[in-house]
């Protein structure tokens, strides 16, 4: 692993660029993994705000959208060789990875695949919402009784109120939310040599993620990382969608 981890303020920047330029003959694949309890149609806003060059990629994990039929995944290794195998052989050119949270892990623990498999690496990671890999600690939250639990997820203010309150809604999605929390939580960080993919952290300002914790993404690479904050909590990412394509644009061009 790399030991240099930089000081949050030589990487941390609030500033989100106001204009991009673009070359017309470039594009990139952006592949997204969503969060827990989320599918592939949770960034789907971001096809407002990204340029035509950057082609949106959402994957989906089993259990949920429109592989709702396939049994759930219960740890972060299945998860990873899963999203490997959906995106295999659609990574011989240029493309970038975007997750929050969960997502967020995914990608590290898929370009560490790709990585090792001698595959094409990404030109640049996006980790949104998540301290870095080897800083995870252990959370049993998915195992609060429902009530409990629902509650924790009114407070992260990520799902709407008027579904945490719809029975049948619960009902479906309960099962979903907890078993990636519980893959999350039985995650074992295994030290590996860092790959060569420059990382960006996309954090919210409110929630409970110190820049030092953002700066130990630093261990994940060799090449560069910078940390971008953005007004509201662990969810910020629904209020700034417009902000974070800008500055995943900006990045990757």
């Amino acid at each position: 692993m790399n030991s240099q981890i930089p000081k949050p303020d030589e990487i941390y920047s609030e500033n989100v660029p106001s204009e991009i330029h673009l070359s017309s003959t470039f594009r990139m694949k952006l592949f997204c993994i969503p969060f827990s309890g989320g599918n592939a149609y949770s960034y789907s806003d971001f096809n407002k705000y990204l340029p035509k060059e950057i082609e949106l990629i959402n994957l989906e994990l089993p259990g949920r959208g429109k592989r709702i039929t396939e049994d759930l995944l219960t740890n972060i290794e299945a998860m990873t060789e899963d999203l490997f195998r959906q995106t295999e052989s659609h990574i011989k050119g240029n493309y970038a990875l975007f997750g929050h949270s969960l997502g967020a892990l995914l990608c590290s623990t898929l370009c560490r695949t790709i990585a090792m498999k001698k595959a094409n690496l990404p030109k640049y990671l996006f980790v949104s919402g998540q301290t870095a890999p080897h800083l995870i600690k252990p959370d049993n939250r998915y195992s609060l009784p429902d009530d409990k639990f629902i509650e924790m997820l009114r407070q992260m203010e990520g799902t709407p109120e008027e579904l945490l309150t719809d029975k049948s809604f619960i009902q479906f999605f309960l099962p979903i939310v907890k078993m990636d929390f519980q893959a999350i939580a039985n995650y074992k960080h295994i030290p590996a040599k860092p790959f060569n993919v420059p990382i960006t952290v996309l954090l919210g300002r409110l929630e409970n993620i110190t820049d030092e914790e953002a700066a130990n993404w630093q261990m994940e690479t060799n090449e560069e990382i910078a940390i971008h904050r953005f007004d509201g909590g662990h969810f910020f990412i629904f209020n700034q969608t417009e902000e974070i394509c800008r500055l995943i644009t900006k990045k990757i061009f």
